[in-house]
C-alpha cells in the first residue's frame, strides 16, 4: 500500500510540474504575442541610436571640462603672481592685464556664467566685469547655504587639486532675487598661488552639450572621480538607492538593467569621471496596441484563473501538510524531508541577510557621519541621511565631538598591542556605561570620533570630566599606546553642526601649547598667542656654522630657540613653522653644493612627514636635529675639492673677519679674479661678498655688545670696522638702531 501511495504522489508531483509548465509557455506565447503587436523593436533601434547620443554628449562634456582645465591653467600662468605687490596690496595695473586676459579667454564659451580670479593673501576678486572684493561678490551675485565666501578662502588657504562641485542654486540680492543653477570649479593651486573659482551655467552646459536631443523620459547623471554627484537631470533620482542597487563593476562601459529601467554606465578616459544614462525599458505610451494587448491580457488572466483552481486542489494536501510541519507532526504524511531542509536553509539564509543588512547600516551610519563632519553634501542630503542611518541623532537634543588620537609610544614593545577596532570597543562601552547616546567611528590612521549626546548645554564639563577620567584609566589598559583627545564646543544636534564640530577638533590640535602634557585638549580652554620667537640673526649664525662644517654649535642655537619658544608657551603649528624656517634657510647650502635634488626633496618631506606625526616639541626638535645633521654629512660629502669651495669660504671669513678682508684679497687667496669671485659668491651664496662680511662682523658685534663692557669703539675694531663710525652707520643700517641703543634694550 505504501508503495502504491508514493507512485500517487510521484504522479501528483508530475501534474504540478506540467501544470505550471503550461503557466509558462502561456505567458511566453502572450508576451511573444505582444512584441510581435508592438514597437518593441523600433524602441530597440531607438535605445541604440540614444547611446550613440549620450556618447556624444559625455565627449562634448569631456570637451568641456578640458576646455576649463586649459582656461583656469591659462590663468594661472599668464597671471602668477600678478597684481599683488611685495607688500600685499593689489597692483591695478596687473589687476587690469588679468581682467583684460580673462575677457578674452572665456568671452566666446556660453555656458561660463562667472570667472573669479582671487590671491590666497588677498580679498581682490578679478571676475570679466570688473574687479571687487570677494565677500561682497559672492554675497551679491552667488548667494549659496553651502559655499560662502569664507568656505572658498579656507579651500584656497590649502593645496588641493582641481574639484568640480554639485550642481545648485544660486541667488543674487536683487530685489527679485534671481536664481541660477550653476556647476562651481575651483582650479588646482598646486602649481600657482592663484586660485580661480568658475560658475558653469547649468541650463547652458545642457543645451551646449545638445541635452534635448537625448530620448524623452531619459535622464543623465553625471558623477565626478570620487563618486560625487556633480550634474542630474532628474530630481527624484536617489544616487544612494541606484549606486547600491546597481553594484558598479570596472568596466569602461557597462549596460545594467535594474526594476524597470536600463542603466548605460560609461566612464571617462579624460578625467575618470562616470555618466550614468537611465532609460525606461519601453515608451510611456503605446496606444496602438493598446486593444490587443487587452485581449491578450484577458485571455492569460482567464487561463490563469483556471490553471491557479487547478494547482490549488493539487496544492492544498502539501500546503496542509507544510502547516502540520510547522506546528503539528504527522506521521502518516509524506517524506517532505527536503522540504524541511530547504525551510532550515532559508532561515539561515534570512539570518545571514539580516546580518549583511545590519553591516550595511553600521557603514552607511558611517558613510553619513563622516559626509556630515566634512561639510561635502548639501544641507538637506546630509539631514535625510542622517534622519534615515542615524536616528539617534536628535534625540538628546545637543552633543559633543572628540576625537581620539591614537600611536604607538616610542622605544616600548608590546606582545599585543590593542588594534583600533578594540580600542573603538573600549572606548563605546566606557563611555556608554554613563552617557545614553555614545557613537564611535574609527576612521583608520589611528584616529577614532565620539559622538556624544547631551541633554542640555550645562551638560559639556561632566562629559569633558568623563572623558578625562576615562583616558587616565585606558592608558593603563592600552600599553604601548599614547592618547591624545580633542574636544569640541557643545552644539545642537544639527547635522550641520557636524562640521563645525570638526574645525573645533582640527584647531585644537593645531593649536595646542607645545609644553603641554595633558592628554585632553579642550577647545574652550585654547588660549591664542603670537609670542613666537624667530630670531632671523640667530637662525642666520646656525646656518653658517653648519656652512663650515661645526654641526654641534649648529644644534645648540636650535635647541636654544626651541627652549625660548617652550617658556612663551606657543601653539604647536607656530613651532612647526619655526622649524621649517631654519630647515628651509639650511637646505640652501645643499642646493649650492653638489647635493642631488632628489636627495633635496627626499630630505623635506621626511621632515614634513615627521613633523605632522610629532605629538609634543621634542619629537619636532629631534626631526629639525637629524635634518641638520644630515645635511651636515651630505654638505660635507658633496663638498668640492677645489679652493673654490663654499665650505672653506665660509670658514675662512669665520676665522679672519677682524682682519681687513676685501674682494681682491679673497680673490688673491683663492688664485682667481675678483670679478669672478664675486659672481661665483652671490650665485652660491645668495648675497654678496661685503653683505655676508657684515653680517658675520655684526652678528659676533651684538654678543659682544651683550656679554662685555667694551667700549663702542673697542668692539668695531675686535670685529673688523677701522673705526667707530662705519661701526655705528652699518650697525644701525642692518638693525636700525644704533649699537650703544641695542646694548640698552638688551
Amino acid at each position: 500500500m505504501l508503495p502504491k501511495m508514493r507512485m500517487i504522489a510521484n504522479k501528483g508531483l508530475l501534474q504540478i510540474f506540467f501544470a505550471l509548465l503550461l503557466v509558462a509557455i502561456i505567458m511566453f506565447v502572450s508576451n511573444y504575442m505582444v512584441y510581435r503587436n508592438s514597437i518593441s523593436g523600433i524602441y530597440n533601434q531607438v535605445s541604440e541610436n540614444n547611446k550613440l547620443v549620450v556618447k556624444n554628449m559625455i565627449r562634448a562634456f569631456d570637451d568641456s571640462f578640458k576646455n576649463i582645465n586649459d582656461i583656469i591653467y591659462t590663468i594661472q600662468m599668464l597671471s602668477y603672481n600678478a597684481w599683488k605687490t611685495g607688500d600685499g596690496n593689489a597692483d591695478m595695473a596687473d589687476a587690469y592685464m588679468t581682467y583684460s586676459n580673462l575677457r578674452s579667454l572665456v568671452s566666446s564659451i556660453d555656458y561660463v556664467e562667472e570667472v573669479i580670479v582671487f590671491h590666497m593673501g588677498s580679498d581682490l576678486a578679478i571676475t570679466t566685469s570688473g574687479t571687487m572684493q570677494l565677500p561682497d561678490l559672492l554675497r551679491k551675485k552667488f548667494v549659496n547655504p553651502s559655499y560662502n565666501s569664507e568656505f572658498w578662502k579656507t579651500l584656497a588657504k590649502t593645496k588641493h587639486p582641481l574639484k568640480v562641485f554639485p550642481a545648485e542654486a544660486y541667488t543674487d540680492d536683487s530685489p527679485v532675487g534671481v536664481s541660477r543653477k550653476l556647476i562651481p570649479i575651483i582650479g588646482s593651486n598646486q602649481i600657482s598661488e592663484l586660485n580661480v573659482l568658475v560658475f558653469l551655467n547649468y541650463d547652458k552646459m545642457l543645451r551646449h552639450v545638445n541635452q534635448e536631443s537625448m530620448m524623452k523620459g531619459t535622464s543623465l547623471m553625471v558623477m565626478d572621480q570620487d563618486r560625487n554627484m556633480i550634474l542630474n537631470t532628474e530630481d527624484k533620482w536617489n544616487l544612494v538607492d541606484m549606486l547600491y542597487d546597481l553594484n558598479l563593476g570596472t568596466n569602461q562601459e557597462e549596460t545594467l538593467k535594474n526594476k524597470d529601467f536600463e542603466y548605460n554606465v560609461f566612464k571617462s578616459d579624460y578625467n575618470g569621471f562616470m555618466y550614468i544614462h537611465k532609460a525606461p525599458y519601453q515608451f510611456s505610451g503605446m496606444e496602438s496596441v493598446t486593444g490587443v494587448n487587452r485581449q491578450i491580457m484577458m485571455i492569460a488572466i482567464a487561463c490563469a484563473v483556471i490553471l491557479s483552481a487547478l494547482l490549488s486542489l493539487y496544492l492544498y494536501r502539501p500546503v496542509r501538510t507544510l502547516v502540520k510541519l510547522i506546528g503539528i507532526r504527522d506521521a502518516k504524511g509524506a517524506d517532505y524531508r527536503q522540504i524541511r531542509s530547504g525551510i532550515a536553509k532559508m532561515q539561515e539564509e534570512n539570518e545571514s541577510f539580516k546580518t549583511q543588512m545590519d553591516v550595511f547600516r553600521a557603514e552607511m551610519r558611517k558613510a553619513a557621519f563622516q559626509n556630515a563632519l566634512l561639510g561635502i553634501a548639501s544641507p538637506k542630503e546630509t539631514e535625510q541621511r542622517m534622519q534615515r542611518y542615524f536616528a539617534e541623532f536628535a534625540q538628546s537634543g545637543y552633543f559633543v565631538l572628540a576625537e581620539f588620537r591614537l600611536r604607538e609610544k616610542n622605544g616600548e614593545e608590546t606582545a599585543n598591542p590593542p588594534g583600533l577596532e578594540e580600542i573603538a570597543a573600549s572606548i563605546q562601552q566606557g563611555l556608554q556605561s554613563t552617557r545614553e547616546h555614545v557613537f564611535v567611528f574609527p576612521t583608520g590612521g589611528g584616529k577614532c570620533y565620539v559622538h556624544i549626546g547631551a541633554r542640555r548645554p550645562a551638560d559639556r564639563e561632566p562629559i569633558v570630566k568623563q572623558l578625562r577620567a576615562f583616558v587616565k584609566q585606558a592608558g593603563e589598559e592600552w600599553e604601548g599606546v599614547s592618547t591624545e583627545v580633542a574636544v569640541s564646543r557643545i552644539y545642537a544636534a544639527e547635522s550641520a553642526n557636524c562640521h563645525k564640530a570638526y574645525r573645533d577638533l582640527t584647531d585644537c590640535f593645531e593649536y595646542r601649547n607645545i609644553d603641554s602634557d595633558d592628554p585632553i585638549i579642550d577647545f574652550q580652554t585654547i588660549r591664542y598667542t603670537w609670542n613666537v620667537y624667530a630670531p632671523l640673526d640667530e637662525i642666520e649664525k646656525a646656518s653658517r656654522f653648519l656652512v663650515i662644517g661645526n654641526v654641534e654649535e649648529c644644534v645648540k642655537i636650535v635647541e636654544h630657540i626651541f627652549a625660548r619658544n617652550e617658556e612663551r608657551h606657543i601653539h604647536r603649528y607656530q613651532l612647526v613653522s619655526v622649524a621649517k624656517t631654519m630647515l628651509y634657510d639650511m637646505l640652501k647650502h645643499l642646493d649650492a653644493g653638489d647635493a642631488e635634488p632628489k636627495q633635496i626633496v627626499a630630505l623635506e618631506a621626511s621632515f614634513h612627514e615627521e613633523t605632522e606625526a610629532a605629538a609634543d616639541s621634542g619629537d619636532i626638535r629631534d626631526a629639525l636635529i637629524r635634518s641638520i645633521r644630515t645635511i651636515g654629512e651630505t654638505g660635507g660629502k658633496s663638498a668640492q675639492k677645489s679652493k673654490l669651495d663654499p665650505s672653506s669660504i665660509a670658514r675662512y671669513i669665520e676665522e679672519h673677519y677682524r682682519d681687513d678682508l676685501h674682494l681682491d684679497h679673497m680673490a688673491e687667496k683663492l688664485e682667481t679674479s675678483p670679478k669672478y669671485f664675486s659672481n661665483y659668491f652671490k650665485k652660491t651664496f645668495g648675497i654678496n661678498f661685503i653683505e655676508y662680511l657684515n653680517r658675520v662682523r655684526l652678528a659676533q658685534a651684538k654678543e659682544l655688545l651683550k656679554q662685555t663692557e667694551l667700549s663702542v669703539a673697542e668692539i668695531g675694531e675686535r670685529t673688523g670696522y677701522q673705526n667707530s663710525s662705519t661701526f655705528t652707520s652699518t650697525f644701525k643700517k642692518y638693525y636700525g638702531i644704533s649699537p650703544s641703543d641695542y646694548r640698552k634694550n638688551s
